[in-house]
């Protein structure tokens, strides 16, 4: 003869007991969590406050708009008086020189560590603006940048193109200069320790 789960000896107390135990369970837990939404007070304020530096911050649009016009409004009517340029803004031009249909230039950047690349780009940007402005015919200006060793660790692309939209007013200072940093590659080798394996 079948018989069903809820006939079994014992089976409706362990499903009773089991419900309740449950049931328990449930409204224990419902008790602890709403005690503890209670304990702690609200956030008023960012979490992370703290760590916001004090104003003022040099943005990198500031200092795009503020570096690129000093030396695109500066008269630079070939490539020799774009390096001396930069060297009155403390670059350092190691060597420029046409290569083909680019106008290639190597400079050293002593404070790479403490300003990062930038500040001296925006210059260069702003720089080749005033060249291509006057009349200097070229695709683009490709800066390597060197660090005080000197070893090459960098380099950035000033497009012709973006400069003439810039001295046209279809590019922002800000916009023109984004343009160039997207640019922007580096790369960082470790040094060669020069130790035999006896020593």
């Amino acid at each position: 003869m079948d018989r069903s789960p809820s006939a079994e000896p014992g089976g409706t107390t362990r499903r009773r007991f089991l419900r309740a135990s449950g049931v328990a369970a449930l409204a224990a837990t419902a008790g602890c969590i709403e005690e503890m939404g209670t304990e702690f007070p609200k956030n008023r304020t960012w979490p992370t406050a703290e760590y916001v530096p004090s104003l003022p911050v040099e943005e990198r649009s500031s200092v795009l708009e503020e570096r690129i016009p000093d030396l695109a409004s500066a008269e630079i009517t070939d490539p020799d008086g774009l390096a001396s340029t930069l060297g009155e803004y403390d670059i350092a031009v190691e060597s420029i020189e046409r290569e083909r249909d680019v106008l290639a230039l190597e400079y050293v950047n002593a404070d790479h560590y403490r300003e990062g690349d930038l500040h001296d780009v925006a210059l260069i940007a702003g720089g080749y603006a005033a060249l291509v402005d006057a009349g200097y015919d070229a695709v683009a200006l490709g800066a390597t940048i060197l660090d005080d060793a000197p070893a090459s660790y960098g380099s950035v692309t000033v497009e012709t193109s973006w400069a003439e939209q810039y001295n046209e007013g279809e590019l922002t200072a800000a916009e023109y200069g984004e343009l160039v940093v997207k640019t922007i590659e580096s790369q960082r080798s470790e040094p060669a320790v020069g130790v035999s394996p006896e020593e």
